[in-house]
């Protein structure tokens, strides 16, 4: 799958997420009834933080210590009318268009990113002050990647299209029944999952400000939420089972290959398949063990400069390793924080057996789930080692089996 089609199966995938579930959730006027409208607002923020230098390229003489940016949001909330609203947290949701400066044009160029946000309430203090959380998934654009003749400092990003992740706690001070004020603190990573390498990433850090103006909300809303309670849950697990497909680049030894360059432009397929037992007692939260296998392309491969016999051009080679060297199979443990459309979900594991050895036993895995029907669900992530070392981006298909509710103790006496 090319870059292109990748951006817009990706946008496509998330802005599509945004449209009411069949269309019920639809503001509609008919002559006989007028449906109240949902809760909606609009946003700026604006931040100026720091750029941790992870990489040669953000330390020593290239260092690129602060950056600043912009952010302007378009979300809808929760009206209140549900108990999903209160046992979620009364969860917002929209999209966004963001715009860093690094006051380095040069090497970074100006990027742009749109995304999709969501959050919810983590506690409500009082009914002027509540803790919330968001986090953000997009693509962003307009990056000066690096070349080796026009920008070979730039190790970092090796692409000029990459995705946009982000995560706040802020603060949100409710001044009126139209604006609030939201102060936190935000993490910001942009890499392009070593799809093209050099791929080193960004990740930043700032604290920011942000106006909030909204549109439709009833003081009823803001001083009580929803007062009706969730009905309570039963304990018991989901066994997710996922199948993933992608690809990925990985860097190969100069030292007597004749490669001007450890980057070579070949793309290696991967293939993977994982099961997931979830242990489901809260309607924000589930987690247990999950079990990865994975078949990767690149593991062992090596690559040289060979001169033809019959042009007299060079070329660069590449021969793949043992089939047996690229498979892995690995065990993690797996945290997701739901939400009534799409939730985020972590892994942390360790390689059993570990076949590619460019890559390190422990990883990590960060994702996006999104249910397309009932049981089915699709998943777009990252997977990583040393929370740093992005290994490649993926999509996922899957499916979720429930399982039968935990039997409940009974009392003695």
């Amino acid at each position: 799958m090319n870059r292109k089609k990748i951006i817009g199966v990706f946008l496509g995938c998330l802005f599509s997420l945004l449209s009411p579930e069949n269309g019920s959730a639809m503001e509609r006027e008919t002559e006989d009834e007028v449906k109240t409208k949902k809760p909606s607002f609009i946003s700026l923020d604006t931040k100026g933080g720091w750029v941790f230098p992870t990489n040669d390229f953000v330390s020593g003489k290239n260092k690129i210590p602060y950056y600043s940016s912009i952010s302007l949001k378009y979300g809808r909330g929760s009206d209140g009318d549900s108990w999903d609203d209160k046992a979620y947290g009364m969860p917002y949701y929209g999209i966004g268009f963001y715009s860093a400066n690094f006051f380095d044009k040069k090497d970074l160029g100006l990027p742009f990113a749109l995304y999709l946000f969501q959050g919810a309430t983590v506690r409500r203090f009082n009914p002027k002050w509540a803790l919330n959380y968001e986090w953000n998934l997009g693509m962003s654009f307009n990056w000066d990647p690096y070349d080796p003749f026009d920008n070979p400092n730039n190790v970092a990003l090796g692409s000029s299209v990459n995705v946009y992740v982000a995560g706040s706690m802020y603060m949100k001070y409710y001044i009126n029944e139209a604006f609030d004020l939201n102060m936190g603190v935000s993490l910001t990573h942009f890499s392009n999952g070593a799809y093209r390498l050099p791929n080193k990433g960004l990740n930043l850090v700032a604290p920011y400000l942000e106006l909030v103006y909204n549109i439709n909300r009833p003081k009823s809303i803001v001083l009580s939420e929803s007062e009706m309670e969730p009905p309570e849950i039963e304990k018991h697990i989901v066994h997710d089972v996922m199948f993933t497909i992608t690809s990925r680049q990985i860097r190969f030894d100069t030292t007597g290959t004749g490669l001007p360059s450890r980057y070579i432009d070949r793309q290696f397929k991967v293939f993977g398949l994982s099961y997931a037992p979830m242990i489901v007692n809260s309607y924000k939260y589930r987690w247990g063990p999950s079990f990865e296998f994975v078949y990767d392309e690149s593991s062992d491969a090596r690559a040289w400069r060979e001169k033809h016999p019959v042009d007299g051009m060079y070329y660069d080679r590449v021969e793949l390793g043992s089939v047996w060297k690229r498979f892995s199979c690995g065990v993690s443990l797996k945290g997701e924080v739901t939400m009534p459309r799409i939730s985020i979900f972590a892994n942390f594991g360790y390689n059993l057996l570990h076949g590619n050895e460019y890559d390190y036993r422990f990883y990590q895995i960060m994702g996006v789930k999104a249910y397309l029907k009932e049981n089915l669900f699709g998943t777009f992530g990252i997977r990583a080692s040393r929370f740093s070392k992005a290994q490649y981006l993926y999509w996922s298909l899957g499916y979720s089996f429930d399982g039968k509710p935990f039997k409940k103790k009974k009392n003695k006496g």
